[in-house]
């Protein structure tokens, strides 16, 4: 009877986990309502480097423009790119015309975790970012 009752409560537990991660990502919205509804600062990872990533809509059209930094560097690159419910596509321009690298990345939790690469995708290197 005690193992009946330890494993009737061990699930509802779980269930009720599961409901509140449920509530607090349906609380939060889809990426895309996030990111399209004004600019934000985002701070996260690069392979390990501290960045800081400033993006939001672009005005008169559809998709994403922002710039990025890496802490301790003075070079700021500049992305582009869209954003479609839980999943980002940018790329990124060190000189404002030429693609130099893209970020593919997928909303998890209150985070933005994915794979930047290089033009020429031989290059490759995670990046993690947090949601305000």
């Amino acid at each position: 009877m005690r193992r009946t009752r330890l494993v009737a409560l061990t699930l509802a537990l779980f269930s009720a986990l599961a409901r509140a991660q449920a509530g607090a990502d349906d609380a939060a919205g889809n990426l895309r309502q996030s990111l399209m509804d004004r600019s934000q600062v985002l701070r996260g990872e690069l392979d390990g480097q501290r960045i800081q990533l400033t993006i939001g809509p672009k005005h008169n059209e559809d998709g994403l423009q922002g710039r990025y930094f890496v802490f301790g560097e003075s070079t700021e690159i500049l992305l582009a790119g869209e954003v479609e419910g839980d999943d980002l596509v940018m790329e990124e321009s060190r000189n404002g015309r030429d693609v130099s690298g893209q970020w593919e990345g997928h909303r998890q939790g209150a985070a933005i975790v994915g794979t930047w690469s290089s033009a020429d995708g031989s290059v490759t290197r995670p990046f993690s970012l947090q949601l305000p």
